[in-house]
């Protein structure tokens, strides 16, 4: 695997981006795009070419927390992560900028604000938290948890037709098409025939008497 990686720097309406390889050399110049819907049409379709440029690749990618200016690009790369092998990351603006000093960049232009987060990723990857899980991961997993409680749901469905046509059959015939709500209350209260007619001899003993 050929890791590379991506510095965004994000600004009101746009960002800039560039890309360089473990060793710092530049591997896609600057390009800027615009914090719009064709932005980042743009940006997925960039990442098609990478990936089948280079088919082995990861690509670290990280951008700066800038007052909520970076959730749109930020939302767009997790979704990405379902298509390309992205790893992402939003930094605390004060790493970058204690990295920047130490490199004695007095000028910080938008491109050179992006080649200073991709360095850090480079140089200090022990104080970068990437996230991992795709946007949709949430989604996921509510989804199989709903699917498990329908199969749940159908297999106990089932277990009560088997018990009702043992115990109780009388009860199935209005069960063809699906089990009504009353008829499990009723069963909570009488599960069965048997049940129901001690429960009434309890509350009338001569009932009980009468019948034996």
């Amino acid at each position: 695997m050929s890791n590379y990686y991506l510095g965004i720097d994000v600004s009101k309406g746009y960002a800039d981006f560039i890309i360089l390889d473990s060793n710092k050399r530049i591997i896609e110049p600057n390009f800027q795009l615009d914090d719009t819907f064709e932005g980042h049409q743009k940006l997925f379709c960039f990442f098609k070419q990478f990936f089948k440029d280079h088919n082995d690749a990861v690509v670290y990618a990280a951008l700066e927390s800038t007052g909520g200016y970076e959730n749109n690009w930020y939302h767009s790369l997790r979704k990405f992560q379902d298509t390309f092998n992205l790893k992402i990351a939003r930094l605390n603006p004060k790493g970058v900028n204690y990295y920047s000093k130490a490199g004695l960049n007095r000028v910080i232009t938008d491109k050179l604000a992006a080649i200073n987060i991709a360095e850090y990723l480079i140089t200090h990857p022990e104080k970068v938290s990437y996230q991992n899980q795709s946007y949709y991961y949430p989604l996921k997993r509510k989804w199989k948890f709903i699917r498990s409680l329908v199969k749940d749901r159908t297999r106990y469905l089932n277990q009560l037709e088997i018990l009702l046509y043992e115990a109780n059959p009388e009860i199935l015939v209005f069960c063809r098409d699906k089990v009504p709500q009353w008829t499990l209350k009723l069963l909570q209260v009488f599960p069965t025939p048997i049940f129901c007619f001690y429960r009434r001899a309890c509350k009338n003993p001569l009932h009980l008497q009468k019948t034996g």
